[in-house]
């Protein structure tokens, strides 16, 4: 029976870092992978924000360029599109990086779009160089477990048993380690969402004439929830998520799909970008304010397999490679210390929580509800579209003197207040209030401003 000192179950980026780290500090390391190379069993792309550069600097130097990286395009610009219910499309705007950021290169571009099946066998090999043992094309389907029940290594599809001193879990949102552990059993219908995608091949060329230096976008609509579209070098994937227990209420996935790819305006984008479907996916993802339980005697659960990824667009690749580094430099102390209890990797909580990934789940429970509450929210995209339209774009317009224009669109906005007043208060001021956390005073002021200005309400005459 092979022994080691850290067995990694899977080799996405949480699997990768946490092999990669571990063999550079001298334990015996290996890394599982289920499919025939690493993120062969990925759905397309993905997009990595600055936070990687600034947080993995010499692992990311040779990134930008690399020709092993062939999909890679920086977003300069972000774009978003809003539809009415006839599709018309009634808003566009594009953003770059704001002058309020603080670091290379999130001053140069806002994401940079890769796809899995190049960056994650880039990645891996990063750890086989630091001297850790991938497996590929095995399936761990059991924990080994000693006298006491405590997890001491893996069983796999091959029938091989291989003992381990710790066992990282980042095999992603459908976990074996986390199920087989204790930790979490099944994902609760508003903590995980589904995720339709097409992918398309497009002509790179085109791509850059129509684009420029756009990458990424937002489509909303009244019709369906908000979409995402992602450009690489020689193609574009356009996807959408909700939470599970949305579906069940709702229609089939796939038919807010077909809503969103017969827009006329996306229409449009495919016929000048020569863009083409190549592949239909679906894929899981959680989606939560919280992580679940991460670690007991012997176990650490890293990125999806915890409930990492972002609470407000379920963003996980930067999630799982951060917790991936502070689990093996939790393990690595707790190993040398002779202890591996669940108790002792208490100070793995105490790591994430202070770091950029458990900063992001301050406000995790705010976030995901003001979003859930707006652009998935089909009733209320209803009149946010045309409030947002209003607001945006509709000065810019030559049918009257632009100062009568901006009577009648403070007239029209008017009719808003109603619905506008109550989604500040029960959506907006609880962010606010995570964001403003040290300085609460300010936000009963904000609260009591936005209460005077609600409308009254009529009182009804007895006749």
């Amino acid at each position: 029976m092979s022994e080691y000192d850290l067995i990694v179950v899977g080799a996405g980026p949480g699997g990768s870092i946490a092999a990669k780290i571990g063999a550079e500090k001298g334990l015996k390391t290996i890394f599982i992978e289920r499919g025939r190379v690493p993120g062969e069993k990925n759905s397309s792309g993905c997009g990595l924000g600055p936070r990687i550069w600034r947080d993995f600097p010499e692992l990311m130097k040779d990134f930008i360029g690399n020709p092993t990286l062939p999909s890679q395009r920086p977003a300069k610009l972000i774009y978003s599109h809003f539809v009415d219910e006839t599709h018309r499309l009634r808003y566009t705007e594009a953003w770059g990086p704001s002058d309020s950021v603080t670091y290379w290169p999130a001053k140069e571009w806002i994401v940079m779009a890769c796809y899995r099946s190049d960056f994650d066998p880039w990645l891996a090999e990063f750890a086989t160089g630091a001297g850790a043992e991938l497996k590929t094309s095995t399936l761990v389907i059991d924990l080994l477990k000693d006298e006491k029940g405590k997890v001491c290594g893996v069983v796999t599809d091959k029938g091989e048993k291989i003992k381990g001193k710790v066992v990282i879990g980042a095999d992603g949102v459908v976990s074996t380690v986390s199920r087989l552990s204790g930790l979490q059993y099944k994902w609760g219908k508003s903590a995980v969402t589904i995720v339709p995608q097409i992918d398309f091949k497009a002509d790179p060329k085109k791509i850059d004439k129509v684009l420029g230096d756009a990458c990424s976008g937002i489509w909303a609509g009244t019709d369906f929830p908000a979409a995402y579209q992602v450009w690489f070098h020689d193609g574009m994937h356009i996807g959408f998520g909700n939470w599970l227990g949305w579906y069940v209420e709702k229609k089939n996935p796939m038919s807010y799909m077909n809503t969103i790819i017969n827009i006329p305006h996306f229409r449009k984008l495919c016929e000048l970008t020569d863009a083409k479907p190549r592949e239909i996916q679906v894929h899981l993802l959680p989606w939560t304010w919280n992580p679940v339980k991460t670690h007991t005697d012997n176990v650490i659960l890293v990125g999806d397999a915890a409930g990492f990824p972002c609470p407000l667009e379920a963003e996980g690749v930067y999630p799982a490679m951060i917790t991936a580094k502070l689990a093996v430099e939790t393990a690595a102390k707790c190993i040398a210390n002779g202890d591996t209890s669940k108790r002792a990797f208490d100070a793995y909580d105490d790591a994430w929580k202070i770091s950029s990934v458990g900063i992001e789940f301050k406000g995790g429970r705010s976030l995901a509800e003001l979003w859930r509450a707006s652009m998935f929210d089909l009733d209320a995209m209803k009149w946010l579209v045309p409030f947002y339209h209003e607001v945006k774009g509709a000065i810019g317009d030559w049918s009257q003197p632009h100062i009568v224009r901006i009577r009648e669109i403070l007239a029209e906005l008017r009719k808003y207040i109603p619905k506008l007043l109550p989604f500040a208060l029960s959506y907006v001021v609880p962010l606010l209030s995570d964001v403003f956390e040290d300085d609460v005073e300010a936000i009963p002021q904000i609260e009591s401003m936005i209460r005077k200005m609600m409308p009254k309400k009529k009182k009804n005459k007895v006749s």
